[in-house]
């Protein structure tokens, strides 16, 4: 069996960690992925317009945007038709 996840996958775990704003660390550590992998995925969710990002304090925070909740709500229904 492949353990390999795929991109949409991916893309879901980041956006649903990213609900209530998350750090680049701590999503990191969520979601499974190294800087660099996280890093690609998330230059294509804040041009994608899925994921934004907003400075609090120190660091960025990465929150989820209303496209990027339509497609979880998506993501969801198409997962539950497979099922």
């Amino acid at each position: 069996m492949n353990h390999r996840r795929d991109s949409v996958i991916i893309v879901s775990e980041i956006l649903l960690c990213a609900v209530k704003g998350v750090g680049k660390s701590e999503m990191m550590g969520k979601v499974g992925l190294s800087s660099a992998q996280l890093k690609k995925y998330l230059q294509f969710l804040l041009r994608s317009e899925l994921l934004a990002v907003s400075d609090h304090g120190r660091r960025p925070l990465f929150e989820t945007t209303a496209k990027g909740k339509s497609f979880l709500e998506t993501f969801d229904r198409i997962t539950k038709l497979l099922a």
